[in-house]
């Protein structure tokens, strides 16, 4: 049975249908969305002061463009689906891509989950009829995205790039509202209260850093669909670059808007900072109107990351590191096994809640990726010089160098910092050598002669 998959597989390939909007739609699709909503209320009350704020955005940004200029190089020299597993495994053997694989399927099934939680959350808001049934919203909203998106890469495309387009002017009506009213707001309500414990120093910084780095998380999904997109060596750097770009424009403005209209100890607490700014100038209505667009956003990155998480398992199927029925691809190009096998991880993962420990285990895991695949560019420039390279990373090695040994710096500081989450994702990272022995044991007995 596994041997006719593959050789379906085979026959059939991907499809090569994707482009430049496409590739754009999806970095913001998965980055911009429900933690630019929803985390800058604790970030803010942690830091304190605007200074420091914008400071802490605009470090972890260029440390977001400087590992897409690896990235670049790594998708466009291998192009093929699976991104950051499939850099790691030529560069480093089959155990650390199997361990980079796995860790990078947790950061999107943990993102699925949280993603889903948030969305229930802010739906409940909306209609006050679902609060306290998020338990159930959550894992029905991943099961319908599922079935959305085993329709057919065109359907999924199209759907993406709608949801990333109104997304963006979503966010940029609500900055313009917010900036609109230029003169101290009316108290309609008592101020948000601190987070108790909130204030400047080392934990309250590490943690908030943790929350930025997951916030920027997504920026490289453009790489997992490098396989199935026209002209990959040209189109997936311009589709990294200029999304990251916009990004970080996104944020730096929806964060000077909030802050225009709130003090940062006015957002301790809060789980909806844009929201609560503008319903401090517009009445509770406003507040209202952005948790229903706080849903579509959350939703539009829960669609790409039910876009990314099947490709990572169909790399690995490939490979023979995961189940063969997880390379089976549709006539409609996808990954049907694997997209289902996502979807019920992440409804594993929605059952734990707890958003920001799902945040910040996210974020380790992401720095971690980021430390691999550095790694990964310095050994395959020495050790394979013949791949073929229509980007080459600038600044070699010096950039790439400095990512690597921020990302390093940053998994030691989040250990120290906040453990709880860190050491849930490294627990994580621990458990793939049980199931690497158990998959290449699996992979041994399919190759036996019958």
């Amino acid at each position: 049975m596994s041997a006719g998959i593959s050789e379906v597989r085979s026959a059939r390939g991907l499809l090569r249908i994707l482009g430049l909007a496409f590739g754009i739609a999806v970095v913001i699709g998965e980055t911009v969305g429900v933690g630019i909503m929803r985390t800058p209320g604790p970030i803010d009350a942690r830091l304190g002061t605007p200074a420091l704020i914008y400071l802490v955005w605009f470090a972890l940004g260029a440390y977001t463009l400087l590992a897409a200029n690896t990235l670049a190089e790594l998708a466009t020299a291998i192009p093929k689906a699976g991104g950051p597993y499939v850099y790691v495994r030529r560069g480093f053997g089959d155990y650390l891509g199997f361990v980079s694989g796995w860790g990078d399927f947790a950061i999107q099934s943990i993102a699925i989950g949280y993603l889903a939680v948030a969305s229930s959350e802010f739906l409940a808001q909306v209609v006050p009829a679902a609060a306290g049934h998020e338990h159930l919203v959550g894992p029905a909203l991943i099961a319908g995205f599922a079935t959305l998106n085993s329709l057919g890469l065109r359907t999924s495309s199209a759907v993406q790039q709608g949801a990333s387009l109104l997304k963006v002017l979503m966010l940029g009506a609500l900055v313009v509202a917010a900036f609109a009213y230029s003169t101290p707001a009316p108290v309609l309500a008592p101020p948000i209260t601190p987070a108790p414990g909130a204030g400047v120093g080392f934990v309250a910084i590490v943690v908030s850093m943790q929350l930025v780095l997951e916030v920027y998380g997504g920026f490289n999904s453009a790489c997992y669909f490098a396989e199935e997109t026209t002209d990959p060596g040209r189109t997936v750097p311009r589709a990294l670059f200029y999304g990251v770009l916009l990004v970080i424009g996104i944020y730096f403005a929806v964060n000077a808007a909030v802050l225009h209209v709130l003090s940062p100890a006015d957002l301790g607490g809060s789980k909806l900072a844009v929201g609560d700014a503008l319903a401090r100038v517009y009445g509770s209505a406003a507040g209202k109107a952005v948790a229903l667009l706080a849903v579509v956003a959350a939703l539009g990155v829960l669609n790409t990351a039910m876009l990314v998480a099947p490709r990572i398992l169909y790399g690995m199927s490939r490979d023979r590191l995961f189940m063969s029925a997880g390379a089976y691809v549709t006539p409609g190009g996808v990954q049907l096994a694997s997209l289902w096998l996502s979807a019920g991880s992440a409804i594993a993962f929605a059952a734990l809640g707890a958003f920001e420990t799902l945040y910040a285990a996210a974020a380790f895991l992401g720095a971690f990726t980021d430390l691999l695949c550095n790694g990964a560019l310095f050994v395959l420039r020495r050790r394979a010089p013949e791949l073929p390279r229509p980007y080459r990373a600038r600044g070699y090695p010096w950039m790439p160098g400095i990512v690597l040994v921020t990302a390093a710096v940053l998994l030691v500081v989040f250990v120290v910092g906040n453990p709880r989450p860190s050491l849930f994702a490294a627990a994580l990272l621990l458990a793939t050598y049980p199931l690497f022995s158990w998959s290449r044991r699996a992979a041994a007995v399919k190759t036996l002669p019958a």
